[in-house]
């Protein structure tokens, strides 16, 4: 059984190896049969046991890498439709729905028929979307068949460091494209869905969640919709940060704590049942049936709850040891979980890269590794039940916190102190208050409504005072939580030092010493690999859409970035989901200068995060900061972060130790605030010798391109930032035929409504034979400055390549 791990681990590194670089199918398949068989031969005609074996790992490891790339294969209609870059007609059939917060709803459709202008598109089978509804949403059932009009986007990345991977999500819930509507009134139902479980379990949840919206306040409506119905979603911004910020958001996601919690009630009651008869008992041993019989209970809630990753790993188990316990064969739990675990991602290989399947997998994993310490026989004999219960929770908190803290860094940066303390108060009142009370409400819900209702007041009051005191805790800076960027090596690293820790109750002090040994100075050589730049220069351009934001690094470890982007929603924060992750994959840590061109949402926006959770030494302005966003100059402010309004015409930054770098102010002159636009000039010499420049124009229009050249360019810029997106209007041409670049640099997003960059400045770009990069098409590109010139390199699976 101990075989297990270690052909999990052979799947995880397959696919984790993936996302960097895949072995072909054929080439696999080669590779494994060729494995396979000589394992069977060292085996069984030389006896040997253990390097067999480790081929077995190879052949396993290789298998599932082979895999990884068809996963994420878009088929051709998907690929198609996106290209027609305009609004469709659709129609299909409701699958899934789910209420988000803020009155959203999430539909999950099969499309079986597409309309382009009247016409109809062939389709090589239906195609799964998920569609947002801003507003409403609420009435729509599983099985409905609708009919709405709107824009089918493929999956996508905008290509940045550390960046979230959207597709991957996507595709691991078997979704092949997106759209959005404003609201229900752009949806036509064409035809009610027939009865059946889907549609009941989701009428009913409704119902459930409806009479709590009713009957309690907000917040504890969406807290106790949280905690018993699986309804996270709906809990607020501010609220979801506040739990996770103390480290008890796990309890409001339903796990195997809350399926485990209602096998126990569900057993206790029947066991009530099952010792009225004396036929039963004579007949088989309570503890081998009623595990058994309570399973379709739990799969009806696992239905209700929405299942998720972590309850659908918890009903495995318990359907697992139900039949074990039948059939009276003892298994390990530690060999259980890693079977179950393994058959995820047979099922599913892209839920290893799950945040519900890694905390899931990895919590349990921590309890298992650490019941030998709360299971420890002078814990156990404890006389006093309240004394022992809380070491145990200490000591069960404690093993799932280590095992996961390298995933909730991982995943959501975020070290919450205030876990433990947390989870030691906020346990208890969940497991023997909170959820019972809850449980029996939902219970009571179809035959008498005003005991479930005071039930659900009930929770709810004990749920809110949970959240105040989570609250209470993270005022105190001590275990206030705190957001981390880091790189990939470096969560390596920490899993690295979580490992011994988890293990010491499992081994031998001396093999655990020489383990802890070698995971620590494994861990210190991860630590020193993020993607720092050696390089003399090195320009970053971010892709964050239809916005700008670029890092000028050079090799003495000073860092400026100019811009931070900004898409024109609220709903999505550059700087949070791209930047700050993209900072951390890079080794980026503080910045010398933060330099805002101008004042246009799609260059500020982003910076607001930032400003807010690095360290910044100084922020450059051309104009007086109260002339700047409100959101901006408060952040600015609060953190007391020093701010510099350049002088007109060109300024010199003497601090800059690697060649001249200075800044333009023209907005004086400026009719707008493109043309008042922040320009930075770098002039420096290559490593052979050579002359080189950068030249960033920000978003000058024709008017600031020749107020620009009027007060003079420093000469050489062979590397160019285009004016404005690469816009038409901005005399672009003028600039290139002055300058004469070698490399130019142009960020805009995937099929914006502008239709930047200008065909016709492309063109005449081509002719100039300038290598023009593209954040739509390329990514995030980083520029080097080399012997002879500037190197751009695209962010490409994991790599800048």
């Amino acid at each position: 059984m101990t075989s297990l791990f270690f052909l999990l681990a052979a799947a995880i590194v397959g696919l984790a190896a993936a996302s960097f670089i895949s072995v072909g199918v054929t080439a696999a398949w080669i590779i494994i049969l060729s494995s396979l068989s000589l394992a069977f031969c060292l085996r069984y005609f030389f006896s040997i046991a253990t390097l067999p074996f480790l081929f077995v790992c190879l052949a396993f490891s290789l298998f599932f890498n082979s895999q990884y790339p068809a996963l994420l294969q878009f088929t051709d209609d998907v690929t198609r439709i996106d290209l027609l870059a305009r609004r469709v007609t659709v129609v299909g059939v409701i699958t899934d729905v789910r209420q988000l917060a803020g009155g959203r709803s999430r539909i999950d459709l099969l499309i079986d028929e597409v309309g382009d202008k009247g016409v109809m598109l062939d389709l090589e089978r239906p195609l799964r979307l998920r569609l947002s509804v801003e507003e409403g949403g609420d009435n729509l059932l599983p099985q409905d068949r609708i009919r709405f009009s709107g824009r089918l986007r493929q999956p996508r990345m905008f290509g940045t460091p550390g960046e979230f991977h959207w597709p991957r999500y996507l595709a691991s819930q078997k979704i092949d494209m997106t759209s959005w509507v404003k609201s229900m009134d752009q949806i036509e139902i064409l035809a009610a869905g027939d009865a059946g479980l889907q549609r009941g379990i989701v009428q009913w949840r409704t119902r459930i969640a409806a009479f709590m919206v009713a009957h309690l306040s907000e917040k504890s409506a969406v807290l106790v919709r949280a905690l018993v119905l699986g309804e996270g979603r709906q809990l607020p911004q501010e609220v979801r940060q506040a739990l996770a910020g103390a480290g008890v958001s796990h309890l409001f996601a339903i796990s195997g704590l809350h399926l485990g919690l209602l096998g126990v009630f569900g057993y206790r009651l029947l066991l009530l049942l099952y010792r009225r008869s004396t036929w039963l008992l004579t007949w088989q041993p309570p503890q081998r049936v009623l595990p058994l019989v309570l399973l379709p209970l739990l799969f009806f809630y696992l239905l209700l709850t929405g299942d998720a990753v972590s309850t659908r790993r918890a009903f495995a188990l318990a359907s697992i040891g139900a039949f074990l316990l039948l059939w009276r064969y003892p298994v390990n739990p530690l060999h259980l979980l890693a079977a179950v675990a393994l058959s995820f991602l047979f099922y599913n290989p892209l839920l290893l890269w799950s945040a519900g399947w890694q905390l899931s997998f990895s919590g349990a994993a921590g309890i298992l590794l650490w019941r030998p310490l709360w299971q420890h026989p002078r814990i156990t004999v404890m006389t006093n039940p309240v004394l022992r219960y809380l070491t145990q929770i200490f000591l069960v908190s404690c093993g799932a916190t280590l095992a996961t803290l390298p995933f909730v860094l991982f995943n959501f940066h975020l070290l919450a102190p205030a876990a433990l303390p947390a989870n030691l108060i906020c346990v208890p009142i969940v497991t023997l208050i909170a959820l019972p009370i809850g449980f029996v409400g939902l219970m009571l819900f179809p035959w008498w409504p005003a005991a479930a209702a005071v039930l659900f007041r009930c929770c709810g009051f004990f749920l809110e005072q949970l959240y105040h005191f989570s609250s209470s805790l993270t005022d105190f800076s001590a275990l206030a939580g705190m957001y981390l960027y880091w790189s990939r090596s470096q969560y390596l690293a920490v899993a690295l030092l979580v490992v011994p820790v988890l293990l010491l109750p499992q081994m031998l002090r001396w093999s655990w010493l020489k383990m802890t040994v070698a995971c620590m100075l494994l861990a210190l050589l991860l630590w020193q690999l993020p993607l720092a730049s050696r390089a003399p220069i090195t320009l970053t351009m971010f892709s964050v859409g239809q916005g700008e934001s670029l890092l000028l690094q050079n090799n003495s470890g000073q860092n400026i970035l100019i811009d931070g982007g900004g898409l024109y929603g609220d709903r999505f924060d550059v700087g949070q989901r791209l930047l700050a992750p993209a900072f951390g994959e890079l080794g980026v840590r503080h910045f010398d200068r933060i330099i805002l061109t101008h004042d246009h949402s799609d260059h500020w926006k982003g910076l607001v995060y930032i400003l807010e959770h690095f360290q910044v030494a100084e922020l450059i302005v051309g104009e007086p900061l109260v002339k700047y966003n409100a959101i901006l100059v408060e952040v600015v402010q609060r953190r007391n972060i020093p701010v510099r309004v350049v002088d007109q015409g060109w300024n010199y930054f003497a601090d800059w130790q690697e060649g001249d770098l200075r800044v333009y102010n023209g907005s004086a002159a400026a009719d707008n605030a493109n043309d008042a636009s922040l320009v930075l000039a770098l002039h420096t010499v290559g490593q052979a010798g050579s002359r080189q420049g950068v030249l960033l124009a920000g978003d000058l229009e024709a008017a600031g391109v020749q107020r620009l050249i009027a007060a003079g360019i420093p000469a050489p810029a062979t590397l160019f930032k285009l004016p404005h997106h690469g816009s038409g209007k901005s005399d672009t041409e003028r600039l290139v035929a002055l300058l004469r670049p070698q490399v130019g640099l142009v960020s805009v997003g995937y099929q914006n409504i502008y239709r930047l960059p200008s065909q016709t400045l492309l063109e005449h770009l081509d002719k100039q034979n300038l290598v023009v990069c593209r954040t739509d098409r390329d990514g995030t590109v980083r520029v080097q400055l080399g012997d002879v010139g500037w190197h751009p390199q695209k962010w490409q699976n994991g790599l800048f390549r």
